[in-house]
């Protein structure tokens, strides 16, 4: 089975990665495919974001840390198609485990292709911070991808610490025989005022390949900030189901979500 995974990456917190998260899996589990969403993050925001109607016995800790997991122990069944590992580890546990384990940073990409190769797309949400389990996430990827909130905090953030994480691991993973996928920076919860299009034109104008040894795609799809997007999170829906169509500039909640998948190539060829 064709299987692309794909992480949600920032170093800063607050941008938008669950909701990414979620709605992309969503929308892809609505076009046939089959999906798990696993969270990685401390704070488990995308295990709460949708009802899950048949609970796994064991989440994030067992995935990580059982190499002989299967899907049939951590995989939670959110409705057809669509399936969630979700966090259980709110002491943080698993930064150490990781770190002070031989193969810690490269076994979550072993296990994912090797024993959940039954989806057709893996999508990981990841905690706002730098450390060891988010760099085992990124090594995981067949792509990244990284919301940038068009403010002064989070374009500085990216331009630093997220293009720092991934120089580092491009040199690490490197002796390990493992490339860091390419990464997609999407602006997020863009906002019609001067404030949001000048950063939203700075960060347009970054020349990040003097930046970046991993090569990083402006999205030109963007994401406005709007009311649909909590309205999803308050009937534990994805966003596309519930607006179809829009007058926004922008387009629907739905159009956001297929053009970020077209532009993105979320399904074309798997990255090695």
């Amino acid at each position: 089975m064709y299987q692309n995974i794909l992480s949600v990456v920032s170093t800063k917190g607050g941008v938008g990665k669950t909701t990414l998260t979620a709605n992309l899996g969503a929308y892809l589990a609505d076009q046939g495919y089959k999906v798990l969403l696993i969270d990685a993050d401390v704070q488990p925001s995308l295990s709460s974001y949708f009802a899950i109607n048949d609970v796994a016995e064991f989440g994030l800790q067992q995935l990580i840390s059982n190499s002989t997991v299967t899907p049939e122990m951590v995989a939670s069944k959110i409705e057809d198609n669509l399936d969630i590992v979700i966090s259980d580890d709110p002491n943080g546990e698993l930064q150490n485990w990781v770190k002070n384990t031989p193969d810690g940073r490269v076994r979550l990409r072993g296990i994912l292709r090797q024993r959940f190769n039954n989806y057709n797309f893996i999508l990981i949400d990841t905690q706002g911070a730098v450390g060891p389990l988010q760099e085992a996430t990124v090594i995981a990827a067949d792509k990244l991808i990284s919301p940038v909130v068009p403010d002064k905090l989070s374009a500085t953030e990216f331009l630093h610490n997220t293009t720092n994480m991934l120089n580092r691991l491009a040199e690490s993973a490197s002796w390990l025989g493992v490339e860091i996928a390419p990464l997609y920076a999407l602006l997020n919860r863009v906002e019609n005022t001067s404030v949001s299009k000048h950063y939203s034109e700075q960060i347009q104008q970054m020349g990040f390949e003097k930046v970046c040894r991993v090569p990083v795609h402006l999205c030109q799809t963007t994401i406005p900030r709007a009311t649909v997007w909590n309205d999803a999170v308050a009937q534990q829906m994805p966003a596309h189901r519930i607006e179809k169509t829009s007058s926004r500039k922008t387009g629907s909640a739905l159009e956001i979500i297929a053009s970020l998948v077209e532009e993105t190539n979320i399904l074309g060829d798997r990255h090695v």
